[in-house]
Parts: C-alpha cells; sequence; structure tokens
C-alpha cells in the first residue's frame, strides 16, 4: 500500500474519530443539562412538607424517572422499593386530594345554606388536630372524616376501617377529633355560657368515592356517601343545635383566626435516593459514553498504527532516494 492509500485512510478514521469526539461531546452536555435540570427542581431541599407540596415533590420524582426512562429492571431491589414507595405515596395524596375535591363540589351545592371550613388545624393544650372537613350547619358543628378508598371498604363493629390492604383505626380519630373541637369550642365561648348548650360537635364519616362501597358495621357515627351529605347534616330530629345564621358565622370567623399552618410530614424517601435516581438518570448516557469512548480509542489506535506505517514509508522513500543520489554521484 502506498503513502498516498494510508494517508486517505488515516484522513478517513481520523473523520471517524472527530465524529466520536463530538458525540461525547454532545453527551457531557446532555449530562450537565440533566442535573441541571434535577437541580432546578429544588426537590428534597426541605424536611418535611404539606400534602400539596409532598405531592408535588413526588409527582417530580415519578416524572424525571418516566421522562429519563429509567430501566426500573437492572436497578437494584432497594431502588425499586423506594420507587414505588413514591408511587404509593402520590396515589395516596392523589385520592386524598381528589377525595377533598368531591367533599368541596358537595358543599358548594348547599350554597350559604352551610359554612365549611377543609383542612382545618388547630392548636388546643397538648392537642394539636387538623380536620378534614368542619362543617357550621345550622344543626350543629360537624367534624367530617373524608375518606376516599380505591377499593371497598369495611368498617368493623370496632371501628376499623379495612379497605384494599389498608387498614386504620377510625374511632381513635373520630374521638380525638370531635372531642378536642367541643373543648376547643368550649375554650373560645367560655365567656359566653348561654352558647355552651349550641355547641354540639357531630361526626361523620364521609365515603367520598362513588365507585366504591362501604360496608358499615360501626353503627355510632353515620357513614354517608357524597350524594348523601345534605340529607345527613340537615336531620333536626337528630342534630339540635339550632344556630342562628349570625351564630354560624361568629363560630366560623373564630375557628378561622386560629387555623394553623398546614401540618408538615417528610417524605417517603431521602437525599440518599434523590442522589440514586440522577446517577440511574444519567446511566444511559454514561454508556453512550463507554461506547463512544471505546470506539474514539479504537480509532486513536488505528491512527497511531497508521502514522507508523506512513513515516516506515516515507523513510523507505527516503532512502530510495539516497541511494540513487549515491550512485549518481559515483
Amino acid at each position: 500500500m502506498d503513502i498516498n492509500k494510508l494517508s486517505e485512510e488515516r484522513a478517513l478514521i481520523a473523520k471517524e474519530a472527530q465524529k466520536e469526539k463530538d458525540t461525547l461531546a454532545c453527551i457531557h452536555k446532555e449530562i450537565k443539562k440533566r442535573k441541571e435540570f434535577i437541580r432546578s427542581l429544588h426537590l428534597l431541599e426541605e424536611n418535611r412538607y404539606d400534602n400539596t407540596q409532598a405531592r408535588k415533590q413526588y409527582g417530580s420524582l415519578m416524572h424525571i424517572l418516566k421522562k429519563y426512562q429509567v430501566d426500573m429492571a437492572s436497578a437494584p431491589e432497594s431502588f425499586q422499593q423506594m420507587s414505588r414507595a413514591v408511587q404509593d405515596a402520590n396515589r395516596g395524596l392523589e385520592f386524598g386530594q381528589k377525595g377533598e375535591e368531591r367533599a368541596a363540589k358537595a358543599i358548594a351545592l348547599l350554597g350559604n345554606r352551610v359554612l365549611s371550613l377543609q383542612n382545618l388545624r388547630l392548636k388546643y393544650n397538648n392537642l394539636d388536630i387538623e380536620h378534614d372537613l368542619v362543617i357550621i350547619a345550622p344543626t350543629g358543628i360537624f367534624s367530617v372524616e373524608v375518606k376516599n378508598k380505591r377499593h371497598n371498604g369495611l368498617i368493623s363493629e370496632k371501628g376499623i376501617l379495612k379497605s384494599g390492604s389498608h387498614s386504620e383505626n377510625l374511632i381513635e380519630q373520630i374521638r380525638r377529633h370531635t372531642n378536642s373541637l367541643s373543648r376547643y369550642m368550649e375554650e373560645i365561648y367560655k365567656k359566653q355560657p348561654q352558647m355552651k348548650k349550641k355547641l354540639k360537635v357531630y361526626p361523620i364519616i364521609l365515603w367520598a368515592n362513588d365507585h366504591s362501597d362501604v360496608k358499615d358495621h360501626f353503627r355510632e357515627v353515620p357513614v354517608c356517601y357524597i350524594n348523601r351529605l345534605e340529607y345527613e347534616i340537615f336531620k333536626k330530629d337528630k342534630y339540635t343545635a339550632h344556630l342562628s345564621r349570625s351564630e354560624m358565622e361568629d363560630i366560623c370567623t373564630r375557628l378561622k383566626k386560629r387555623k394553623q399552618q398546614n401540618r408538615l410530614y417528610p417524605l417517603c424517601v431521602d437525599r440518599t435516593y434523590l442522589e440514586e435516581l440522577t446517577e440511574y438518570c444519567l446511566s444511559d448516557l454514561k454508556k453512550q459514553m463507554e461506547d463512544a469512548t471505546r470506539r474514539l480509542r479504537i480509532h486513536e489506535y488505528d491512527i497511531r498504527m497508521l502514522d507508523k506505517k506512513i513515516q516506515q514509508k516515507e523513510k523507505g522513500f527516503f532512502t530510495k532516494i539516497g541511494e540513487l543520489f549515491s550512485r549518481d554521484s559515483i
């Protein structure tokens, strides 16, 4: 093979090597872009979040998994478990939020006949209680536990709600919420004893999912579906507070003034998970980078070998030229 052909081959390989260098530059740029995008989301910067913030955080984590097509099958089981926990937590918050939205719509249909406060967090002495929904109606004050479950529910005689694989003690929640709200109202109106007989707090369990059923064997607390809420709270023979409109408004105003910031909760994952997630989001790029680097090294090796051959050819060529000049001089 003459020098021209070797040079042509070298030029072609050098061109391929430059393509790999350009590919590597693009990969490095994309890695930087992904890292900056994840940092821009400001994930897991706080230790605790309210439900709305937590859902936003979980949603962002799930978006990242989908956006960068993280291969869960190749990830360690520990990472898969944490990712499933994120999905479950997000789904739970989503259902809870939808339940609250359905409850709000049901309240809106009642117009000005009632007043309501959602996610009412109150602190009294050592108690810190967050009520899903408080309804102030002419018939009384209602502490409403909103339950929005995907699966059918069963409430046992002891007040244990079972839905799918989940179970919770409703009677403890209900007693804690109604008793604390009753004591709180008495404290607010302690200088108005005439109001004491009207400060009646009643518990209700509101089943917010129309696509699932609940069987109630508890009986001590009414369980009603969204479309039955109006009929329940206006049972004058059952609920007998007899609040006037001005009294309802006064109660609502006083509770609003004492409402605390929404309770903050820790997420089910920590920064270690975010660091692992970031690495898995870069895994496909790193694999591409390894492949491109390997191809570049091969091209660089081939170029070095060709350079040696070209040098040898050139050396041989100049040796022959030298020999010809030597003969001519003789």
